[in-house]
């Protein structure tokens, strides 16, 4: 094989193997899991937890766009959305419910089971459970001038 022939072949699967590395991240984030949360047993209000702010035409997450985002200085400066960030409070207080686990796995079975959550739940499934979780009261406490946020 010439060398420009091995130079392609390396060039396709150095290309090929960071394009398959988020996803590759997420599945062993998830098999860092113990279990995956189950959602409330509530009828569905359709609302955010703690806003009003509606549920419709939100994208679930995927592991390739949430890489993305750190690229994209447009959407480093917009406000999270609120099902995502319901959907990180519920996959931290599944995972507080885990044995300890060292920082880097943590973080990294934190935000595959934020994007696991976001993609197999509805929105109101998202805002019953983060509402039956107490996440409006503990998100209040720490925006709240004094709270436990303070330094």
């Amino acid at each position: 094989m010439r060398a420009a022939g091995k130079a392609w072949i390396s060039v396709v699967v150095l290309v090929a193997g960071i394009a398959l590395l988020p996803g590759l991240l997420y599945l062993l984030g998830l098999t860092l899991v113990e279990g995956r949360p189950q959602p409330a047993d509530r009828v569905p209000s359709g609302v955010a937890a703690c806003t009003s702010e509606p549920r419709t035409g939100y994208q679930p997450m995927n592991p390739w766009r949430f890489i993305a985002q750190f690229f994209d200085k447009d959407v480093m400066k917009k406000k999270v959305p609120e099902v995502e960030r319901e959907a990180f409070w519920i996959a931290r207080r599944h995972l507080w419910r885990q044995p300890q686990q060292d920082m880097l796995r943590w973080h990294l079975s934190s935000t595959a089971l934020t994007i696991w959550i976001t993609r197999h739940w509805s929105t109101a499934q998202i805002a019953d459970t983060a509402r039956k979780e107490d996440f409006c009261r503990a998100w209040s406490k720490r925006r709240v001038p004094g709270g436990p946020m303070r330094k």
